[in-house]
């Protein structure tokens, strides 16, 4: 009759963990590789990078047909604003909301830059699938326009995927 050797609890404890630690040791000549971003909405402010929170789109009728407007938050607060036809293709940004788009900037304390030119090019506007994808950059001046406060936005890439009605 053969004997079979039994290992002892804490030996098979220290096998075990010594084997875990191992297959987990980091090899520290990997590179990391940031994960791919996807659905964003960002901009560059004066050339510094803003990724937004969240966002929503409302599609109304008024007077003019059907109208869509873009919101979108950081931090909790308003701080864009997008009114057009619910339609892709490319968009001049004016002064009023009949000139193609109507584009905003807000700041706190209660500041409003309201776009005097620019583009918002519609890629997707699917008011059934509820999304609205597109690009954008503008340049907006303070409202009311009585100084010379100018803000340019620029490299904007909108997703949004909430959509009422």
């Amino acid at each position: 009759m053969k004997k079979t050797k039994i290992l002892s609890n804490s030996a098979l404890l220290c096998l075990c963990l010594t084997l875990v630690f191992t297959a987990c040791k980091k090899d520290k000549n990997s590179v990391k590789t940031p994960p791919k971003v996807s659905g964003k909405f960002t901009f560059k402010l004066d050339g510094t990078t803003i990724t937004v929170d969240s966002a929503n789109a409302l599609l109304y009728s008024n007077s003019s047909g059907r109208q869509m407007d873009v919101y979108a938050y950081k931090g909790g607060a308003e701080i864009l604003e997008f009114h057009f036809d619910p339609k892709t293709g490319t968009k001049t940004a004016g002064t009023v909301l009949g000139s193609g788009a109507f584009l905003t900037y807000m700041e706190s304390p209660i500041k409003s830059y309201d776009s005097q030119s620019g583009t918002l090019n519609l890629v997707t506007c699917d008011t059934i699938g509820k999304k609205v994808e597109g690009d954008f950059s503008f340049v907006a001046k303070q409202y009311p326009y009585t100084g010379a406060d100018v803000k340019t936005i620029t490299e904007g890439h909108m997703v949004v995927t909430k959509i009422s009605k």
